[in-house]
């Protein structure tokens, strides 16, 4: 393995988003998809073109970096120390350290598993308080990688002050190695177990493995949210139900009454030709005062919108909600899943669920919409609904009923069972919930891809400028 292959090895979890510094010390985060980090870039940080940084995961991480930020340089050497005489007394051993490039170092523990981030601080504040370093004056001691702030791996040159950051020991007095030292430091480097991190803050949510971490990950990544989540006030069971019962009441409302009202019908589970009869029958009795087209226009036009209504299964929004998913369902969903398309089915039936449940739990989801939330295809999709019955992540409360007196068949009813604690950490989706939005919300868009392996999850969005890294 060279030292390329061991730098993702030890300190990158996901390669969709990342930090690079430039020339002259300006960063630019890489949130994903259009140029996930290759090892051409890596290959640009050990040659000083550029500086490559990393994120965490808001639920996983398998990397705890201790930043220590002092402007006196001696100060800075003292506190480094008393970091690592906490972590051997602790029973850590295998932590590197290594000159940050300007004003002080980062104590990296690198994890052989995955552990969730809660633990990982928890351990941060625990070796922090017992350094008694919690209140030190002229500089800190951060917390890396976090979701809004990335940490540059060691190896590369500071893009502002042309400094190496290379390796350093306490039993050499925290001398910074050179290149070639350093290289043949890192690769006889060793990782951390995650069990000596959970057993020092007395257990934890246990360890995960790298491939579990990453399959959890990337189903989340995969998730599409659907077009029927379109939550604005346009769009609720009140306006469209007020509206068929009291019909038009201004000019300019017929077009948007069709949209709502082929949207109140799909939701109830009329099929297509029914609704555009109600419809039909509906603004027959309207004024005609509010409305100047002919009954040909108006006629093309209602048939129009119940298509483009029932080709996009639109439906409405009962009421407004606020979306939150829970590190424990999340957790629950990585446990009992062993297959990528079962987590990302899961994932996508869960979001779908919090939005669409009803008091009882109970919600309806089409085999497209499976599809097209989770990245996958209907047969895909199909199959994994029966595994996720068996894993007992969902239960499936009615399943191909027919439509009395015809041969349609009536939505399939399914209920969630997946553990829920709201104080295991909530996140919160808003209306902007598209693919990004999602990762961002549900594990802090920052923090979440921070959790892959290199060759998983691939990636999206653009480009943003922000210095945050350390």
């Amino acid at each position: 393995m060279d030292v390329i292959d061991r730098l993702f090895d030890f300190y990158i979890i996901q390669h969709r988003r990342y930090l690079l510094q430039f020339p002259g010390g300006y960063y630019r985060t890489i949130p994903g998809g259009i140029n996930p980090l290759r090892r051409y870039h890596l290959e640009y940080h050990l040659e000083g073109k550029s500086a490559v940084g990393t994120f965490a995961g808001q639920y996983f991480t398998k990397l705890i970096t201790f930043d220590v930020d002092f402007e006196d340089a001696d100060f800075a050497k003292w506190v480094t120390y008393k970091l690592a005489a906490t972590l051997d007394a602790a029973g850590i051993y295998t932590y590197l350290i290594s000159f940050s490039g300007s004003k002080g170092y980062h104590l990296d523990i690198c994890l052989a598993d995955a552990i969730a981030v809660k633990n990982a601080r928890r351990f941060f504040d625990f070796i922090v308080t017992g350094a008694d370093l919690t209140e030190v004056q002229g500089g800190q001691v951060e917390y890396r990688p976090s979701g809004m702030q990335g940490v540059k791996l060691p190896l590369g040159y500071h893009q502002k002050t042309g400094a190496y950051c290379g390796f350093c020991t306490v039993e050499d007095g925290l001398r910074i190695m050179g290149p070639e030292e350093s290289h043949a430091y890192f690769l006889a480097a060793k990782k951390t177990e995650a069990a000596l991190i959970l057993d020092t803050i007395a257990g934890g949510d246990g360890a995960y493995s790298e491939r579990e971490a990453a399959d959890m990950e990337e189903a989340i990544g995969r998730h599409r949210p659907l077009e029927t989540y379109e939550q604005s006030e346009s769009y609720t069971l009140s306006r469209a139900a007020e509206r068929y019962n009291v019909g038009l009441t201004r000019p300019g409302q017929r077009h948007k009454s069709f949209l709502l009202l082929a949207r109140l019908f799909n939701h109830n589970g009329v099929d297509r030709a029914e609704a555009r009869a109600a419809i039909t029958e509906w603004f027959a009795w309207q004024n005609p005062d509010y409305y100047d087209s002919s009954r040909e226009f108006c006629a093309k036009d209602l048939a129009e919108c119940v298509d483009y209504v029932y080709d996009r299964d639109l439906t409405l929004a009962a009421q407004q909600k606020d979306i939150t998913v829970t590190f424990t369902e999340i957790d629950d969903i990585m446990r009992k899943c062993p297959q990528k398309n079962q987590k990302a089915l899961a994932y996508a039936m869960l979001v779908h669920s919090k939005r669409w449940a009803d008091p009882g739990g109970t919600f309806y989801m089409t085999y497209t919409q499976m599809a097209s939330a989770s990245g996958m295809d209907e047969r895909t999709a199909r199959r994994q609904v029966d595994k996720l019955e068996k894993a007992e992540v969902i239960e499936i409360v009615r399943r191909d009923q027919r439509k009395r007196g015809t041969f349609l068949k009536k939505p399939n009813v399914y209920r969630m069972l997946l553990d829920y604690d709201e104080d295991s950490g909530v996140f919160e989706v808003t209306e902007e919930a598209d693919f990004v939005a999602c990762l961002t919300h549900f594990y802090d868009r920052d923090q979440l891809r921070k959790t892959l392996p290199r060759k998983q999850f691939e990636s999206l969005i653009g480009a943003v400028n922000t210095d945050n890294t350390a």
